[in-house]
């Protein structure tokens, strides 16, 4: 098992134990659903292929059953021509005006209402005694939405999803469906099966209060704050990210390149968005790997705008561009949007991590001062959003220069060169922009961490 397999499942272990702990601290009882939706009967409960077409009626209708999830391998045929054959037919002009005058109030609907919290279902093991959780499957909730509130991320599902052959179309979901989730799988098991995990005995686990004391992000204090109004515009996804994204696949427009309010079809469908979920549009630049082991980070991406859905079909939906920065086309890639503030919070000091400027982008050899830089060290290693770090030169032979007066080496301070700022972090690796520097960077430049971004 590689290096980067075992990171995953050590991370995805912590978010599983994490998410525990944050139920049992939480109200005893799971958020409603929205009170507009009454509870579907189970004479209504249908399966997916309904739902897309109660979405688009502005009447009050009950809740359907959870539309289908595909599989990774059917998602990664929507990109096949036959997913553009099933792409719905242009709208007239008036259609168009119809759905961008309701694209904004549905999607204010949707920003008013309460947010739902999952309620974690119960713990069991599996036949090596690893720790997991048994799901049951809820109107609308849809395989990102499981594995976000299990796992600490919606886009890790598809690389753990499994089919089980004894379950009849086990890649599609509907509500009463039980789920087993643990970092090493996610997939549909029998009322049975559920019944054996739950039953079953595992290794001693820690104690929930040692959990509650441990998360991912090193404890910080703010001394000031950022401001980095290029942020929207760079950015970073790991392999399990790109693995999960989805795509722009046609649009009705006739020309290449897609701007602003440009109307498209992507390859999520029914039960995996909903009208009014929005997405960040990105394009990968360059892989990000390790200067000395060659370990594969992720891949540095340009970030092109985001869109808003405004229909959902069964295999995909429609949506429209609400953001353009640069030209975008069909197959630039999508993930659920982050809406990052341009104010960074600084904090302490890191402590004693070192590392290595990995990667820099458009391909350029030297940095300046307002440029990012790619880092290879993540939250692993004490990193977060915020923290201030130096870029630093030896002098002499490895910092040691020879004293001919007195005849011994003495030890000589190192030259730091610039200061940076980490904007974006993940396990890892890091994003970091110069926020000072007195010569040009380059590629495989050695950062530790700093008190402040002071020069």
């Amino acid at each position: 098992m590689s290096l980067s397999k075992l990171a995953l499942i050590a991370a995805l272990s912590l978010a599983l134990a994490h998410g525990a702990v944050a139920e049992d601290a939480s109200a005893p009882a799971a958020a409603e659903p929205e009170a507009a939706a009454p509870e579907a009967t189970s004479a209504e409960a249908a399966p997916a292929e309904a739902a897309p077409a109660e979405a688009a009626q502005p009447e009050a209708r009950p809740a359907e059953a959870a539309p289908a999830e595909p599989t990774p391998a059917e998602a990664a045929s929507a990109t096949e021509p036959a997913a553009e054959e099933a792409a719905p037919a242009a709208e007239t002009p008036a259609d168009e005006a119809a759905s961008a005058e309701s694209a904004p109030a549905e999607a204010a609907a949707e920003a008013a209402a309460p947010e739902k919290k999952m309620e974690l279902g119960p713990i069991g093991h599996d036949a090596q005694g690893r720790a997991g959780r048994i799901h049951v499957v809820q109107n609308g909730d849809t395989l990102w939405d499981i594995s976000d509130a299990y796992l600490g991320t919606p886009w890790v599902w598809p690389s753990l999803w499994k089919d089980n052959n004894d379950i009849k179309n086990p890649h599609l979901i509907y509500p009463g469906d039980r789920i087993w989730i643990s970092p090493f799988e996610m997939r549909k098991v029998s009322e049975a099966e559920a019944a054996a995990l739950l039953a079953a005995q595992g290794e001693a686990a820690p104690a929930p209060a040692a959990l509650a004391e441990t998360d991912a992000m090193p404890t910080t204090r703010s001394l000031g704050s950022y401001s980095f109004p290029g942020i929207d515009g760079i950015g970073f996804v790991t392999r399990e990210q790109y693995e999960g994204a989805a795509t722009i696949l046609e649009s009705a427009e006739p020309r290449k390149w897609l701007t602003d309010h440009s109307q498209v079809v992507i390859g999520l469908g029914a039960g995996e968005v909903q009208v009014g979920d929005q997405f960040d549009i990105f394009r990968t630049e360059a892989r990000v790997v390790d200067l000395d082991t060659g370990m594969h980070y992720g891949w540095a991406t340009k970030q092109l705008g985001w869109l808003e859905v405004t229909r959902v079909d069964e295999e995909t939906s429609r949506a429209i561009v609400r953001l353009s920065r640069h030209e975008m086309q069909r197959g630039d890639h999508l993930l659920p949007r982050r809406v990052r503030s341009i104010d960074i919070p600084i904090t302490s000091s890191p402590g004693p991590v070192e590392g290595r400027v990995v990667h820099t982008p458009d391909r350029r050899l030297q940095m300046s001062q307002t440029d990012v830089v790619y880092l290879d060290r993540g939250t692993r290693d004490g990193l977060a959003v915020g923290s201030p770090l130096e870029i630093y030169r030896r002098l002499g032979d490895q910092g040691m220069a020879l004293d001919e007066a007195q005849n011994q080496e003495r030890r000589i301070p190192d030259h730091v060169v610039a200061k940076m700022l980490v904007v974006d972090v993940y396990d890892d690796t890091a994003v970091a922009v110069v926020t000072h520097t007195t010569e040009e960077l380059n590629r495989g430049d050695h950062f530790r961490g700093a008190e402040s971004i002071e020069p």
